[in-house]
């Protein structure tokens, strides 16, 4: 917690969705200063949750209290940041490009850049996820790399196809990839990089200590942060 800084604004909207075919929900954090950015400049960073959890999933590891931390120190621009709830969505296995990847792309960002005149494109323009979000997170930066310059996997799980390894690589996305080390997913994670790494690519890979659970990701939700900032 930094108490000294200015605070942003969490707020909580709901849409329809016609990918998912119901009501979906969504945390904004809206940064202190978003007022005063100049025009499409303001970053803004999609964020998934892991299975059995919701929107409010990465507000409860601490991404606000994260950010008004940094965007206080001057470590981050100020940053819309948007936790969805994709339990729907993300249970639909039918559909090529799959429900999900249609939500986040075609209805999610175009609501968001409706709503918010100030955000910038693809160079300020991230995704990440937690577990099952994190596997979403990747594919769907790899889907569509035009939309995206980093993408995050927080614990993820991993499921991408040769192409979609491929694409990532192709198109310089940033990639972090971070997994606990006492976590079952962790080798799976591992070959990933050693995948982007055979097409000229990589991703920045962290393995701290720890398992599958909020406490190791409010740990390291600031470190998360940083990374995304760092390409904007």
């Amino acid at each position: 917690h930094c108490p000294s800084v200015p605070q942003g604004t969490v707020l909580s909207r709901r849409f329809t969705s016609r990918a998912s075919g119901g009501q979906e929900h969504m945390k904004i954090y809206v940064p202190p200063g978003y007022e005063q950015a100049d025009p499409a400049t303001v970053p803004l960073l999609i964020l998934l949750h892991g299975s059995a959890a919701d929107e409010t999933q990465w507000i409860d590891v601490g991404v606000a209290n994260a950010a008004d931390c940094l965007i206080g120190s001057g470590e981050m621009q100020p940053t819309i940041i948007v936790a969805l709830d994709g339990q729907r969505a993300s249970a639909q296995a039918d559909g090529s490009p799959p429900a999900m990847e249609r939500f986040v792309a075609d209805e999610v960002i175009p609501y968001l850049r409706n709503r918010f005149p100030n955000l910038g494109g693809r160079a300020v323009t991230s995704i990440g996820g937690i577990s099952s979000g994190g596997g979403w997170a990747l594919r769907i930066a790899a889907d569509r790399p035009s939309l995206f310059s980093s993408v995050g996997g927080h614990s993820p799980t991993v499921s991408l196809n040769p192409a979609q390894v491929r694409s990532l690589a192709a198109h310089d996305v940033r990639v972090w990839l971070d997994v606990g080390q006492d976590d079952s997913l962790r080798p799976r994670v591992l070959e990933l990089d050693r995948a982007l790494r055979h097409h000229g690519s990589g991703a920045m890979v962290m393995s701290w200590k720890g398992g599958h659970d909020r406490h190791y990701w409010s740990h390291h939700v600031e470190d998360y942060l940083r990374f995304y900032a760092h390409g904007w």
